[in-house]
């Protein structure tokens, strides 16, 4: 009976009782991550370098009352040219004196007073701080208030309306002075702009405008905070009918004493196609020929407005993934989604 029972058992024993794999339990293909991509570009011919920035006048000037009060008159709004001298605005000041007597009193002393320093600043007797002060305690006293054009331009905004009330030192018009002319601020990278110098020759391109040409007046000696680039000030030699805001692309040549100094190659890439970036490095994941995502080290310079410089670590024609970046392993499937 014992040995029965013994044989029983073995029989119904789970070692017994396996089978092999049925397709349900066989390993399933795995799906490709669908991604967008962007395909690389080489940012500059060689012997060029090309950055983007926004026309501005070198000077713009925030124009406005030294006292508070009510506008009384607006004689110029937005796109007017102005000379200098020319009186743009006036205010009637709310707070001259209770009293007119005490007021005109007030006036009296203040004209005489600009009057003796201007005479001791002519003289070389009295500092150009003291003739400001002098002139600033003058427009205080008077009931009405002038802005007049520090120099000739254009204005580019008229922030107030007649009748409304300001207070001291708001803005009231903003000037685009002439004198110092219309430039164009470009960004470069910290090894493009080793190759720029004053004074190098600019091509200037503009959307629905001709082409024109300009000089570089100024190269910032410090990177711009949060940009990994640096500043360079085109001037235009002729700024007729630009406005201010404007996009523009600039185009350097690049030379030496020996003739034409090729450029190095850089590329723009979306920020998001970066992960992991720090400090000049970061990684990027490229879709090789296969169609699987491969892991890329690539070495930065700063970042644009229109993203990331990369100096190397690309080729031209290689698609970078942009949407699915962060998704994405070195050697995983992926689709590219198609436009």
């Amino acid at each position: 009976m014992a040995a029965a029972m013994a044989a029983l058992v073995v029989a119904c024993s789970p070692a017994e009782s396996k089978v092999g794999p049925t397709k349900a339990q066989a390993v399933q293909p795995v799906q490709p991550i669908q991604v967008e991509v962007y395909r690389v570009e080489q940012r500059q011919e060689a012997g060029v370098l090309r950055a983007s920035g926004l026309i501005t006048f070198k000077s713009e000037t925030s124009l406005s009352f030294g006292a508070p009060g009510v506008i009384e008159s607006l004689l110029v709004d937005g796109g007017d040219r102005v000379r200098t001298g020319q009186v743009l605005a006036t205010l009637r000041r709310t707070s001259v004196g209770a009293d007119a007597a005490e007021a005109e009193i007030v006036r009296q002393t203040a004209q005489q007073t600009f009057d003796r320093v201007s005479r001791l600043h002519a003289a070389g007797a009295a500092s150009q701080a003291d003739l400001d002060a002098a002139r600033l305690g003058l427009e205080r006293a008077r009931e009405t208030l002038s802005i007049v054009a520090p120099a000739s331009g254009v204005i580019l905004r008229r922030d107030v309306e007649r009748g409304q009330t300001v207070t001291q030192g708001q803005a009231i018009l903003q000037l685009g002075e002439d004198r110092t002319g219309v430039i164009v601020r470009a960004q470069f990278s910290s090894v493009e702009v080793t190759q720029v110098h004053v004074g190098d020759v600019a091509q200037i391109s503009i959307q629905g405008r001709e082409s024109r040409t300009g000089k570089v007046s100024q190269i910032s000696p410090k990177m711009a905070a949060g940009m990994g680039s640096f500043e360079v000030e085109v001037r235009f030699d002729d700024a007729i009918d630009l406005r201010s805001g404007e996009v523009a692309e600039v185009l350097i040549a690049t030379t030496d004493a020996a003739g034409a100094k090729p450029a190095i190659p850089t590329f723009l890439i979306p920020a998001i196609s970066l992960i992991d970036a720090r400090a000049d490095q970061g990684i990027v994941y490229v879709v090789g020929e296969d169609g699987f995502a491969k892991r890329r080290a690539v070495q930065t310079e700063g970042v644009t407005d229109g993203g990331v410089v990369v100096i190397a670590g690309l080729q031209p024609g290689e698609a970078v993934i942009t949407r699915g970046a962060s998704m994405v392993r070195d050697g995983d499937p992926v689709s590219v989604k198609r436009d």
